[in-house]
């Protein structure tokens, strides 16, 4: 767990690649892997702009038609109109052909407050510290079917947290994925944005979308920040011969298990605190 989890051993460590770094840095753990960023660059640039260019086109040409005849048949006629629809559309356009990067710089701001949680909570050390080992005093004068029954739940431990692990994993990469999934057709939903009608939600929740992917990773290094503490209190209390230890091993697979539903938990948890569907 420590060398998954670590914050200092490069690409290597889960929580370093998947959360303290941009995506345009993302090649997936492989030291010289070609970065998917560059892919998704080229196929958003040449492929989705052209059409979200030609969506844009037919939303303006809509909103002035109306805004022309809007004005109670030509009677309240406002040359204004023109300067407010030339104003919108230069915006569109500048919008629609750099929306990737645009997007990019937005999901960079809960890629900061991933790197700056990680930081603040865990320091630029490991992630687990050294103090989560279990001395073996605390197992000195437990009974032979007690240490059986110790060693047995342990086993169970080392499944859960490696189950644990390829949870978070899945979570982590599939998030990454969704990210370029919705960075690829970025034009697409900004277009809809220069609506004056019901097509701007489509734009709206565009961005409440990649705003609850980019601080899902936040609320991942919350999860972990707070079943680390957890996992060290439970250690603690295993070393002090305090309680029984079969049940603060019970105790740590139990929190174990939880650490897995909330890892999992996190997508739906920052969609519906950005209101996002």
């Amino acid at each position: 767990m420590i060398d998954t989890f670590s914050t200092t051993t490069g690409d290597g460590g889960l929580v370093k690649t998947y959360l303290a770094s941009h995506p345009a840095n993302f090649t997936g753990g492989a030291s010289a892997g070609t970065s998917i960023w560059n892919t998704i660059e080229t196929l958003c640039n040449n492929v989705v702009v052209p059409i979200g260019g030609f969506i844009l086109t037919i939303i303006l040409l809509n909103d002035l038609i109306h805004t022309v005849i809007r004005g109670n048949n030509f009677k309240d006629f406002d040359d204004s109109i023109f300067i407010k629809w030339i104003i919108k559309a230069l915006c569109g356009v500048i919008l629609v052909s750099n929306v990737y990067y645009v997007a990019s710089g937005l999901f960079s701001f809960g890629t900061n407050v991933c790197a700056n949680g990680l930081t603040t909570l865990f320091g630029s050390g490991d992630y687990l510290s050294t103090a989560l080992e279990l001395k073996k005093s605390a197992l000195s004068e437990l009974e032979l079917g007690e240490l059986m029954t110790v060693c047995f739940i342990s086993l169970i431990v080392h499944l859960g947290i490696m189950i644990m692990i390829v949870a978070i994993v899945i979570t982590l990469a599939s998030r990454i994925i969704e990210v370029f999934m919705y960075l690829s057709i970025a034009p697409i939903p900004m277009a809809t944005m220069m609506d004056s009608g019901e097509w701007s939600g489509v734009g709206k929740n565009w961005i409440k979308q990649l705003l609850a992917l980019s601080f899902q990773g936040f609320f991942i290094v919350v999860a972990l920040a707070i079943f680390k503490t957890l996992f060290g209190n439970m250690i603690t209390t295993l070393n002090e011969g305090e309680d029984g230890v079969i049940m603060q091993m019970a105790m740590l697979l139990d929190y174990t298990a939880a650490l897995i539903f909330t890892i999992l938990r996190t997508g739906a948890i920052s969609k519906s605190v950005f209101s996002a569907h």
